[in-house]
Formats: structure tokens, sequence, C-alpha cells
């Protein structure tokens, strides 16, 4: 696990660039190449074997229902995700067996961290950039996530910056991440 500063595990430190959690970019709008809107974005899926999964898959909420695309063919935008080409060019996707959803599957659900039986309920998932890639960091299951998916992270992180007691970050490393739940455990 992650010490409260947050800092990267020292295998990780120096390679990748930070980008959001979960929380900031799920449900944003996602517009085609032309700027037209298409749907929202629902959910992100990984391959959970790897040591640190790449995202590979979005799963979108359209007016037709969900669609799920290649990671590839969309790009994160400051207010919104944009496809790189009309959504009727990109040829329809399935998961594979064995693939996580982020959002569903892993949301709310009890990890072990690897030193105790259960560590806590994931709240939120950090991710980093790597070569293009989005990467899945680790779970966080502390309640700084939670303050996050409702909102006031922002504002209560500062406040208590303020006073001089710092929110600590409870993040559980991938490969530490030990699932609770069958549901989560039988997509890894």
């Amino acid at each position: 696990m992650w010490a409260a500063g947050g800092g990267l595990a020292p295998r990780l430190a120096g390679t990748l660039r930070a980008v959001p959690y979960l929380r900031d970019i799920q449900h944003r709008r996602v517009l085609d190449a032309g700027g037209d809107p298409v749907g929202h974005l629902r959910d992100l899926a990984v391959m959970p074997l790897e040591h640190i999964p790449a995202v590979q898959w979005a799963i979108l909420a359209t007016g037709d229902g969900e669609r799920i695309l290649r990671w590839s063919d969309l790009a994160i935008e400051p207010a919104h995700v944009r496809l790189r080409r009309r959504l009727e060019g990109i040829p329809r996707e399935a998961l594979p067996p064995g693939a996580l959803r982020l959002g569903r599957d892993l949301l709310d659900q009890e990890i072990g961290d690897g030193t105790s039986a259960t560590a806590g309920r994931v709240t939120d998932v950090q991710f980093e950039e790597s070569a293009g890639q989005l990467r899945l960091l680790g779970a966080d299951i502390g309640y700084r996530g939670l303050l996050r998916r409702i909102g006031i992270e922002a504002p209560l992180a500062g406040i208590a910056r303020v006073l001089g007691r710092p929110l600590p970050r409870r993040i559980v490393a991938w490969g530490d991440v030990q699932f609770n739940d069958a549901r989560a455990r039988e997509a890894s």
C-alpha cells in the first residue's frame, strides 16, 4: 500500500505521468470526431492479470445501449472524451472472458492488500499514463476516494491542508490487490 502522502511506489517513480482517477473520467460526455455527442463514458475494462494493466476497452452508454470500443479509439480531453473517428466507422468490440469492468466489477468491492484479509472497500481507481496508454495503478480504499466520488474532495482537502491535517490517501497498488468478492475474483 502507498504511504499517506500518496507517493508512487519506487518501481513506478519517474516513469509515469499522473492522469485522472476513474471518478474523474467516468460519465464524461463522449463526442465523435466531428464534435457530435454520441453518449457518455460508462466504464473502462482491463485484463487484470497484468502487473500494471493497460485500459483496453471503454464502455459507452449510447442511445442504442452499451457500446464497447477499444481504448485506442478514444482521447481524453479536458471536458469530455472524443472518438478519434465517427462511431459508425469503429468496429464493434466484445469483452473477452476474464476482462474486468472497473466501475461495475471493482468499485464498492472489499479487497485485501496482501498483508491483511480485508484492507477496505474500493472507493475509486487510480490511473497513470505511460507511453500513450492509460494504466491501472491501484485501488483507492480510503475515505478520500469516497469524497471524490460525491464531489467534495477538493474543498475538504483544502480545508484539511489549511488546518495542518491533510487527508490521507489509501491506495493499494494493483499488484497487491487481493479480491474478497466472488464477482471481481471471477473477472480476474
